[in-house]
């Protein structure tokens, strides 16, 4: 009740804002076109002008009422706009729902890579909510200072070779190109999407990533490589182990070991302060089930 009260509050104070600053640009405007009558010379100009500020004034009258009614339309139907990392897309769906279920505020979810977010973020995209399958993409931003508060882990992850073909695969290069066969092994941008860069430390750490180069089929992101394995239009594809988990047509056959790469690891942090309580929820008890049912392990 507390919190209903406070919203209203807010809505009834961003409504007022709003109708002050449009009596002001009334006011202004009516005393420019009083002083520009004042200045006319002759008779049929000033009544010429007279009609015009009549005209004018019912164009204002009527751009306020569309102001204020405008204003008190968003106050009542605010959004709560959260940002996410796409591999999150079905636990954070679900999460979404039960959030909103309890405390009436329904998420708008945008999904995409976390760098393609993080930069979105920083030209000013309207996020309240930041949800990263990356350290360095949260640092980034909380370096550029738009974070409200500090980031908070909320998921874990690991990496996997996975393939159409529920084939076990040996983690040594000649089997790796033997199932290839010419084709491409699938993973998201090496040089700036998580996975990618999970993806491509991985392989150089085992020695692998000058060999399978010319065999990488690089994309957008995480849930575009889930989808070319799963449509059998790539052999292999390095994907993580909850979007498998996920995708009853896809095999994981084989583990990257987790020493290979940096943590997997998730953060959210609120971009404004409507989105601390978000951030909350996901990791309350509730929301940490969701996760794991979907493949991701303990932050």
């Amino acid at each position: 009740m507390a919190f209903l009260l406070r919203l209203n509050r807010k809505r009834e104070l961003s409504w007022v804002r709003a109708a002050h600053r449009a009596v002001l640009f009334s006011l202004l405007l009516t005393d420019y076109i009083t002083d520009e009558i004042k200045t006319q010379k002759s008779t049929e100009k000033l009544v010429h002008s007279s009609n015009i500020s009549r005209s004018l004034t019912r164009i204002l009258r009527l751009f306020i009422v569309g102001l204020v009614l405008a204003s008190t339309s968003t106050c009542a139907a605010q959004t709560l706009d959260v940002y996410a990392a796409a591999s999150l897309k079905s636990a954070i769906d679900e999460i979404a729902a039960n959030f909103a279920a309890q405390t009436g505020q329904e998420p708008r979810l945008s999904y995409a890579a976390s760098s393609i977010l993080a930069l979105q973020i920083k030209h000013g995209a309207p996020a309240d909510v930041f949800v990263s399958a990356n350290l360095g993409w949260m640092h980034y931003l909380e370096q550029l200072g738009v974070l409200q508060n500090s980031a908070q882990n909320i998921a874990s992850n690991r990496l996997v070779f996975a393939s159409a073909a529920p084939i076990p695969l040996l983690l040594e290069l000649p089997d790796i190109l033997g199932r290839l066969a010419g084709g491409r092994l699938a993973v998201p941008l090496i040089s700036s999407v998580p996975l990618g860069l999970y993806a491509a430390q991985s392989l150089q750490n085992m020695g692998f990533l000058t060999a399978l180069t010319p065999y990488l089929a690089q994309q957008d992101n995480a849930r575009s490589s889930l989808i070319s394995v799963l449509r059998g239009e790539v052999a292999l594809g390095i994907l993580y182990a909850s979007d498998v988990a996920i995708a009853p047509e896809v095999f994981a056959v084989a583990e990257i070991p987790l020493q290979a790469h940096d943590p997997v690891t998730y953060q959210a942090a609120s971009i404004s302060p409507r989105g601390a309580e978000f951030v909350d929820y996901l990791t309350k008890k509730q929301a940490q089930a969701v996760f794991m049912r979907y493949g991701f392990l303990a932050p």
